[in-house]
């Protein structure tokens, strides 16, 4: 398990360390050291959250619908209301 601290793991991401923040605040995972108001993130968790991120967002009635079928992705469909 390899752990980072915000600054290596703003690098990783290849974001601006306030945009970070704003991921963590987002539902990035991240452990705050106790008494301390520092970071740490583990790899493997954040390569996950961003796979997730990253999956299309079908939004029906202003209510976002995530799917993890991605096979259909991208075919032309025909809805009926």
């Amino acid at each position: 398990m390899q752990y980072m601290d915000s600054k290596e793991c703003a690098a990783y991401l290849g974001v601006h360390i306030n945009t970070l923040y704003k991921y963590v605040r987002e539902g990035l995972p991240a452990f705050r050291l106790p008494g301390r108001n520092k970071f740490k993130f583990r790899k493997d968790l954040v390569d996950g959250w961003m796979l997730e991120m990253s999956q299309p967002v079908l939004t029906v009635k202003g209510k976002e619908v995530r799917s993890n079928d991605n096979s259909k992705y991208g075919e032309l469909r025909i809805l009926h209301p």
